[in-house]
């Protein structure tokens, strides 16, 4: 711990050198409650001198005394320490946000920290199976080994997670980064342009009454019932915008063959407040609509055929033989040869093109806009790709338009997660980034300022209260009882994180009583971080919530906790469900939860329907998948994880199939592969580390028995040893995410 140092409350520039570069700090000239730093390289602050510290007065003027620390940062711990330094200081630090040339981590052996990446890093490059990551920078306690710094990229340095780490991620503080995208630019008078504007409006009044949400193609399964839901989540966080003189248009991509030009048209439009893409995304493009859904039979044939076209156009680019390629879908679907007429024309193949570049929107697209949403969230895959010199968010963020910051990811994400959590607060006039420092995800960012706020009326100020008053239980307990939804919602949060267990009965409580789907949510996300009965049991009534989110994710749990009492109530929700997402969940929890007892609960339901062919329907839907679950798993995933003649390649890459697909009866059988010293260490190794993603099951402590004896086996190599004490911290700590099992 850092002695804690006089403030000085003047403009000042001091020098400090810890072994590491110079670096430069200039003091915040305000005294407020709590503070902000700007880490920004040398050359940048050089070329960007008065509009940062233009910035950095906008900032203290909305109340945060600001740090600007400049330096020629030679890697990510020289960063580090001075937050370290800063954040123990007075007033406390809240926030961090990196301007230019800042060292970016690249984070190894932490996918369990992560929503969806799992690319194995064994196989694939470091640049592509490492994860960059601010959360380096704000969670203070998580421990990292430097492994070396990129030889292309002098920006990237690699990190793998220690395993004496903690191994869940709580942020200490917020952080954002300010770095244009583009090839051949000048990357300085596009900061100087966005930090001014930025510093023009944070002085203007902007209260949220007017909203964009917008639902992709194979987002959540293309789910009417999930999208229509979360219409209703949000007219609880922002009231404002379903009475006279507030709007949301919620957008789904089948609305209308040509969406792209009404989504563009309405991403400029003056008073914009806050835009939400849910979709599917690349770092250099949102990919938002499908090809247009045929309206008669020659609408039919003409998209098989272009169908058929594009087989021809990737196999010849794939190098494999085209005349075999048609010959083939010929006899699969039945089509005469003229159907692939015109596959390599230059006509057809720049008007299949043209019919391709409206579903989706291109960098050329946004750099032709000017969006105006002061906040966009990219619920998509890679579209907050910042380590790239092009990526969708810094178009957005940095482009010609009005937007202050942007939410996206570095690498791929889950499709199917609470993506609105805590979006209310923006319109209690919270800060976006003390919104964005409880989304504990490895991937997720900020991309712009992230001290920009909405204006609110509330007569709360929770600015100050998330950060000085988050212990303070007596508040909390006070916002408990409001009628305010939002405030309701926060509170119980806050009451977890200081009582956690001792909270756990007033939590099912809460659920059973709440009128609001945001609140009861955030009660059962806190019952099931607490991972006790009063989770396990309220299992039993939140299968049949009013709410499709809740039900969603309730068969999912039922399924990580694996306990055959939940089938009688999942199989009857499965079967009665309008949501298609419930019943997908729900028919994976089935196999989770006992490969054979999950049949015969099906069966035993369906043979309760009175409709003969209603019932030989479900038969023939739910039977034979349960059954293969009993194939797949005993007859072909274990016997070649055991195989003695398979390739050891081939062994890890079936036990890493656990990591995704949890069957409960497959655990015993895995424990004992992981105490078998006559198994390959790697392979050992692998079973360990896929049996971490068991957290929420009642075998949790039959895992940990297990490998506390292979940490306290002295005989065992290190590298062993080392995944078996990172297994027991993660089932211990439990699950980084308890949304996303």
């Amino acid at each position: 711990m850092f002695l804690r140092v006089k403030y000085v409350f003047i403009l000042l520039v001091v020098s400090f050198h810890f072994g590491y570069s110079q670096v430069q700090e200039i003091k915040p000239e305000k005294k407020n409650a709590t503070a902000f730093a700007i880490i920004i390289d040398v050359n940048t602050y050089n070329n960007c001198k008065d509009e940062v510290i233009n910035y950095k007065n906008s900032v203290e003027a909305d109340g945060l005394s600001t740090y600007i620390l400049i330096s020629d940062w030679k890697n990510p711990d020289e960063v580090k320490k001075e937050i370290v330094r800063l954040y123990n200081q007075k007033p406390p630090l809240e926030g961090v946000v990196f301007i230019g040339d800042i060292p970016i981590p690249m984070i190894r052996n932490a996918q369990h920290m992560t929503s969806a990446f799992k690319l194995d890093e064994e196989k694939y490059p470091w640049f592509r199976s490492s994860v960059p990551s601010d959360r380096f920078y704000d969670d203070l306690d998580l421990k990292f080994q430097y492994l070396r710094q990129d030889s292309v990229n002098k920006l990237y340095h690699y990190y793998s997670l220690l395993p004496d780490s903690p191994q869940r991620i709580v942020r200490d503080i917020y952080s954002a980064r300010i770095k244009p995208s583009g090839i051949d630019i000048n990357k300085y008078e596009i900061l100087n342009s966005y930090l001014n504007r930025v510093a023009k409006i944070k002085k203007e009044k902007n209260y949220i009454d007017n909203a964009l949400v917008f639902l992709g193609h194979g987002y959540i399964s293309n789910s009417l019932t999930a999208w229509a839901d979360e219409k209703l989540s949000l007219q609880e966080q922002f009231p404002g915008l379903f009475v006279p003189g507030g709007r949301m248009k919620n957008l789904f991509h089948e609305m209308s063959r040509e969406l792209k030009e009404t989504l563009i048209m309405e991403l400029q439009q003056e008073g914009l407040d806050i835009a939400l893409f849910h979709a599917h995304g690349d770092t250099d493009l949102q990919l938002l609509l499908s090809y247009p859904v045929a309206q008669n039979v020659d609408e039919n044939i003409e998209a098989v055929k272009l169908y058929l076209r594009s087989k021809l156009r990737s196999a010849k680019d794939r190098k494999q033989p085209v005349e075999k390629t048609k010959e083939y879908f010929m006899k699969e679907l039945n089509v005469p040869e003229s159907f692939f007429d015109g596959a390599f024309s230059d006509s057809l193949i720049a008007a299949d093109s043209i019919l391709g570049y409206k579903l989706d929107m291109y960098l050329d697209d946004i750099r032709k806009m000017k969006p105006q949403p002061k906040f966009v969230m990219f619920d998509e895959c890679f579209n907050g790709s910042f380590h790239l010199d092009e990526y969708v968010a810094g178009e957005y963020v940095f482009g010609n338009g009005n937007v202050v910051v942007g939410e996206g990811n570095s690498v791929n994400c889950l499709q199917d997660k609470w993506a609105d959590e805590f979006l209310g607060w923006l319109n209690k006039g919270v800060r976006v980034g003390l919104r964005h420092k409880e989304i504990n995800l490895l991937e997720s960012h900020l991309i712009g300022d992230p001290t920009f706020r909405f204006s609110s009326d509330s007569k709360y100020d929770l600015n100050k209260m998330l950060v000085l008053e988050r212990n303070n239980i007596a508040a909390w307990r006070k916002l408990l009882t409001s009628e305010d939804d939002i405030l309701r919602e926060t509170a119980v949060r806050m009451l977890y994180y200081n009582l956690k267990n001792k909270f756990e009965k007033e939590l099912v409580d809460i659920y059973q009583k709440d009128r609001s789907f945001n609140v009861r949510m955030h009660a059962l996300k806190s019952l099931a971080e607490i991972n006790g009965d009063g989770f396990r049991n309220v299992l039993f009534k939140s299968i049949n919530d009013p709410s499709e989110y809740i039900r969603r994710k309730t068969a999912e749990w039922m399924g990580e906790v694996g306990d055959v009492k939940y089938l009688p109530a999942l199989t009857k929700q499965v079967l009665s469900d309008e949501s298609e997402r419930v019943v997908f969940n729900g028919k994976s929890a089935f196999g989770f939860i006992s490969i054979k007892g999950s049949v015969e609960a099906v069966k035993k339901e369906i043979s309760a329907v009175s409709s003969v062919s209603q019932k030989t329907q479900m038969e023939k839907y739910y039977i034979p998948s349960l059954e293969r679950n009993q194939a797949w798993v005993f007859d072909e995933i274990i016997p070649n994880i055991k195989s003695d003649t398979l390739k050891l390649k081939k062994r890890i890459q079936e036990a890493k199939t656990f990591r995704n697909y949890k069957f409960r009866d497959a655990i015993p059988i895995l424990i004992d592969l992981i105490l078998d010293k006559n198994q390959p260490d790697s392979l050992r190794n692998s079973i360990v580390e896929a049996l971490g993603w068991f957290s929420f099951s009642l075998e949790k402590n039959n895992i940990i028995t297990a490998v506390e004896k292979m940490v306290d086996d002295k005989t065992s190599s290190e590298y062993l040893r080392n995944e078996a004490v990172k297994t027991k911290k993660r089932l211990i700590e439990g699950v980084n995410e308890a949304m996303l099992p």
